[in-house]
């Protein structure tokens, strides 16, 4: 019978894997050519500006998500008939964050900007502002859709937003009008798409409000949300640390060569993302024993595919040469050890995932907040004398610290788990 359970658990995590793979493809393929449209016509200084608003939008919209996005879909996955009740509460928490925020900076945003050194930045806040909002409804969108496991929908979703995204950049390159304050109006699409879910919204507020959760399922919730919570800052701060701490010291320039050669790292960098999202709500269904089982078993694959991908590193060199040109040839060594941060982070994904769907977020917070230290340190000391690559070197010396430390934490937290017929 487990087995049965395990090969189907197999089957259809494979199937949600290809439905993600493949949207993950698309968009990445399209959003290579708009980085590509944008970064050639724009030119390294105006890319650099359009990235240091686009890295803070995404940024600003993940960490003040504060872990809620895996919080709903563990507990949706566990008890599907509380899934309304759960994206009620966790809309209520994002829409009184995402006001807050949002008052914050039309107040204090010019101080802001002024304070990290970008006083010229201050005329985009408005773009900021609409980003953020557009990004952080689009959390929730794109949760509740994981969380009931409507890949084909959600992948439908995304690929239609990139596909308008690429259609505005491609006619505005067309008639030679490709200006930064028109690209910036792409941040007005998410907020468009999201007013279709405006009934969905509602409903989950009334649900919400109707049915509430019992006291010991909403303690529950509770107790793991405040561990996402010490999970995510360090998680969020680290998607792109690395970027706001050279943003203090280099020119729009060098903030434009690192950010292309991020946004090329996408290529492989999505996979982490790809199997994250399918494996969490399958995961969080099991009994420990099987998650643990389960997690060997992917293992191997896992490892074979990271070996694998090191055969792209070369690559960077002749893609950066052939499709951007000269000006951005300095990113090539940085694209390249993004690539090797960005292929460990695959093959820790199975051990995370567990974690998680172990209610051992914990283990990843004391992994992430010592991935930081590192990343800190290194960055601090290498970055202003030896140059904007050793951004790069240090967040992948960093990660693969992080992956050590988060193998050995799981692996003897694992031992602890009884077999199968021992759980029974």
């Amino acid at each position: 019978m487990a087995q049965i359970e395990h090969n189907s658990l197999r089957r259809k995590l494979f199937r949600h894997l290809g439905i993600v793979f493949s949207e993950n493809v698309a968009t990445k393929a399209m959003n290579f050519v708009i980085i590509l449209l944008l970064s050639v016509h724009l030119g390294p200084g105006d890319y650099g500006k359009y990235s240091y608003i686009f890295v803070n939008v995404a940024f600003c919209a993940a960490f003040f998500d504060f872990g809620m996005e895996n919080t709903a879909v563990r507990f949706s996955a566990r008890d599907k008939n509380s899934t309304n009740v759960l994206f009620g509460l966790y809309a209520l928490a994002k829409l009184t964050i995402v006001g807050v925020v949002t008052l914050a900076l039309a107040l204090f945003g010019e101080q802001i900007f002024t304070l990290l050194g970008k006083p010229e930045m201050v005329p985009y806040l408005p773009y900021f502002i609409v980003g953020f909002i557009g990004e952080s409804l689009l959390f929730v969108n794109d949760t509740y859709l994981q969380a009931i496991q409507r890949f084909k929908l959600r992948a439908m979703i995304n690929i239609g937003r990139f596909l308008l995204s690429l259609f505005f950049v491609g006619a505005l390159y067309l008639v030679d009008d490709l200006k930064l304050e028109y690209a910036l109006l792409l941040y007005y699409l998410p907020i468009a798409m999201s007013l279709f879910f405006l009934p969905k919204y509602a409903s989950f507020l009334k649900s919400y409000f109707t049915a509430r959760l019992r006291k010991e399922a909403l303690a529950e919730v509770l107790h793991y949300e405040k561990w996402m919570l010490l999970v995510s800052i360090p998680t969020n701060t680290l998607g792109r640390i690395d970027f706001l701490m050279i943003a203090l010291w280099v020119t729009y320039d060098q903030i434009g060569i690192y950010n292309v050669a991020f946004q090329l790292s996408a290529i492989v960098a999505f996979l982490p993302f790809v199997l994250s999202k399918v494996m969490l709500p399958s995961l969080s269904e099991l009994t420990p024993s099987r998650v643990v089982s389960f997690t060997r078993g992917l293992a191997k694959p896992t490892l074979l595919i990271s070996a694998g991908m090191f055969a792209l590193i070369p690559l960077a060199r002749p893609v950066i040469n052939l499709i951007l040109g000269a000006s951005y040839q300095p990113a090539i060594t940085i694209l390249q050890f993004m690539l090797v941060s960005a292929i460990v982070a695959f093959a820790l994904i199975p051990i995370e995932q567990a974690l998680y769907s172990l209610g051992r977020p914990k283990y990843i917070t004391v992994g992430k907040c010592v991935q930081i230290v590192f990343i800190v340190i290194l960055i601090s000391l290498t970055v202003p004398t030896l140059g904007l690559v050793w951004a790069a070197v240090s967040v992948a010396i960093a990660r693969l610290l992080y992956g050590l430390l988060l193998l050995g934490m799981y692996m003897s937290f694992a031992r602890t788990v009884p077999a199968e017929s021992e759980a029974a």
